[in-house]
């Protein structure tokens, strides 16, 4: 090989390396960081339910995370005394504040309902997203904070997009006193969710970007995103699990609710909600979400 071609190739093989630090980098900031990835502004008028949220009489659980975060949650008792709590998770780029609807699903049913906000989002501490894997080990944290309050506990986990993911991947953790879990347009891996928006965002392969992303998210965030995976958590559980997703759902793909579906155990139930789009098969279809969801919910609170 001549010199000349020998240099080139080395300076080329150069260039694309930096070319894949950067954009690695870039997608790492972009995804993982807070203030980079899409919230919702502290200030923003609530409406509607969530603005019934705001109006009740609720106090805030502080947590610390094994990493030394602080961490927040809302804490909504029931109007009758009871040992049934379902823990309500929100999705990415959202705070427990805006799960209003969803949380007077359960309060209206007559339990107490938790809404935690997940590290680096609301009131939480943190300067990376934790896309459930994180936040599972934070989740187990609230649920044993429930079981100390009351051993009798009886415990129900929800959770929208990104907090379905964080519910799914907790049951892989073996929630003692969880008696159901409902997981909403939640994606089954963090890696395949990162490929396919980089395909859907950018135009652009995942490799090596999301490899290279995930070698930042060791460094910086604390963890391997490779591991999320509901084939390994869902399999480990066996607590009745309702998966809902939205058949026109272009944001996490309706693809990830069979995958979720067939990793899970029984007992185990799948609704595909016709027309919505993601995290709104509960204004799609209202009526029949809460039926659903109460008629499951009253099924395993025994």
């Amino acid at each position: 090989m001549k010199k000349g071609l020998k240099i080139f190739l080395v300076v080329l093989i150069g260039l694309l390396l930096v070319a894949d630090l950067a954009g690695g980098a870039y997608l790492f900031n972009f995804a993982f960081k807070k203030g980079n990835y899409s919230s919702k502004d502290a200030n923003i008028e609530l409406k509607g339910n969530n603005k019934w949220f705001a109006s009740q009489k609720q106090s805030i659980w502080k947590e610390k995370s094994k990493d030394g975060l602080e961490l927040k949650a809302r804490y909504l008792p029931a109007e009758k005394k009871t040992d049934k709590t379902v823990v309500v998770v929100h999705g990415y780029g959202s705070a427990s504040k805006y799960m209003g609807s969803f949380v007077k699903i359960f309060h209206q049913s007559g339990y107490n309902v938790l809404a935690p906000d997940n590290r680096s989002f609301g009131m939480s501490q943190g300067e990376y997203a934790g896309y459930g894997w994180l936040d599972r080990k934070d989740m187990m944290g609230w649920i044993n904070r429930l079981n100390q309050k009351n051993p009798k506990s009886k415990i129900g986990l929800y959770g929208i997009s990104m907090g379905a993911a964080t519910v799914m991947y907790t049951l892989g953790e073996h929630p003692r006193n969880v008696d159901f879990a409902i997981a909403d347009c939640g994606y089954s891996t963090i890696s395949g969710e990162l490929n396919y928006q980089l395909k859907e965002m950018f135009n652009l392969p995942s490799f090596p970007l999301v490899q290279t992303a995930a070698i930042y998210s060791k460094i910086f965030a604390g963890y391997n995103f490779y591991q999320a995976d509901t084939k390994k958590t869902l399999r480990n559980s066996h607590v009745p699990i309702f998966i809902i997703h939205g058949s026109k759902d272009t944001f996490v793909p309706v693809s990830n609710a069979y995958i979720n579906y067939k990793n899970a155990n029984e007992p185990k139930k799948l609704w595909i909600v016709k027309g919505a789009e993601h995290g709104k098969a509960y204004n799609t279809d209202k009526n029949n979400y809460v039926r659903r969801v109460d008629d499951f919910t009253q099924t395993y609170f025994k």
